[in-house]
């Protein structure tokens, strides 16, 4: 009998390559195309980017750590219960993922987190992507109290407000999160699992998804959203003013919150690393709060490179120096006995 959590045949090489190059020429083109319609001349982007003083950056690259350290913390609160990771471990995971996912598009460095954990330490990958789905769900609830934050102190502190356009992205980010998570509360409804009886208990892949759903209870789940979740996008606004210093920029944290904004949104576009859609969509945040445009595309550009270059050189030294191990081979051994699947096995309550 089939294992449900086998491997797919493996695509080819070449369509890989493809794919990706044509991703990254997707998300150049973007950009290009971006600057020219604000106006922008590469020899002011050159003179802009050659100018920018270099102890602004610094600080950016040093916060790109407490990121994802951050993000670290709230994926291991996520992942803990199906998969007993210890902090570092989480961190590690969380650093090469990212590494991968500035090199593959549409995220895949996380699914090849999911498969990698899944096969090393014998937890059902079904599961784990379950709470992989729930660490994502949580982020962008997250993302709506750190607006929610940000807009107080801009009041308080600066008297200001968002821009219409952020709102209205806010709006919709808000749709789809409490959407979603009405769905999910929805379909638990025993009248509604009733109905359905394809549903309950349903084939095994969706039995093993939700328990990696189930794995926290309404207490947990608010220390995640409301404690955890908020904490990277909050400590990335402060960063983002900093490091505008590079260009003699001075930002709002209402403003820095809006490029971060449009920056996640543009790496909608399965691009790797999000090349040329994060620049174009953060620029246009700050062309539109009144940044000048070469100013602005500079600094997106700058600030991009911050989080990547870092990510990438300390993932992949990583991955060499744990000898292409995200987990060593004695901790791999102990998560085998300690993983919890007995109790989190599909149809069985939580405990």
């Amino acid at each position: 009998m089939a294992d449900p959590d086998s491997e797919r045949k493996a695509r080819p090489r070449w369509l890989t390559l493809l794919r990706t190059a044509g991703s990254v020429a997707l998300g150049i083109g973007s950009a290009v195309l971006v600057a020219r319609l604000m106006g922008i001349r590469f020899a002011d982007l050159v003179a802009s980017v050659r100018g920018a003083h270099l102890w602004p950056l610094l600080v950016a690259v040093g916060g790109t750590f407490v990121l994802l350290a951050l993000q670290a913390l709230r994926w291991w609160r996520v992942v803990r219960p199906v998969l007993p990771l210890r902090y570092r471990e989480a961190f590690s995971a969380m650093l090469v993922a990212s590494a991968f996912n500035v090199l593959i598009p549409a995220r895949g460095g996380d699914v090849l987190r999911v498969q990698y954990l899944g096969k090393r330490t014998g937890t059902s990958r079904v599961t784990l992507l379950g709470t992989e789905l729930l660490d994502y769900w949580s982020d962008k609830a997250g993302w709506l109290l750190a607006f929610v934050i940000t807009w107080v102190v801009s009041l308080v502190g600066w008297k200001q407000s968002p821009q219409p356009w952020l709102l209205h992205a806010i709006g919709v980010l808000a749709v789809l999160v409490l959407g979603s998570g009405a769905l999910v509360g929805i379909a638990h409804l025993p009248v509604l699992r009733r109905l359905s009886p394809r549903l309950d208990p349903g084939p095994r892949w969706l039995q093993k998804l939700r328990s990696g759903f189930r794995a926290h209870d309404g207490r947990s789940l608010v220390i995640v959203v409301a404690g955890l979740s908020p904490l990277p996008w909050l400590w990335e606004v402060p960063v983002i003013m900093v490091a505008a210093h590079a260009l003699e920029l001075s930002l709002t944290p209402m403003v820095a919150f809006a490029m971060l904004t449009a920056a996640n949104l543009g790496t909608v576009v399965p691009v790797p690393g999000g090349a040329g859609s994060f620049e174009a969509a953060g620029a246009y945040a700050l062309a539109a709060a009144g940044v000048p445009h070469h100013a602005a595309f500079a600094f997106v550009l700058l600030y991009h490179l911050s989080l990547l270059v870092p990510m990438v050189v300390a993932g992949v030294g990583l991955v060499a120096h744990q000898g292409r191990s995200l987990v060593p081979h004695r901790r791999a051994g102990r998560l085998r006995r300690r993983r919890r699947d007995a109790v989190l096995e599909p149809g069985r309550p939580r405990p």
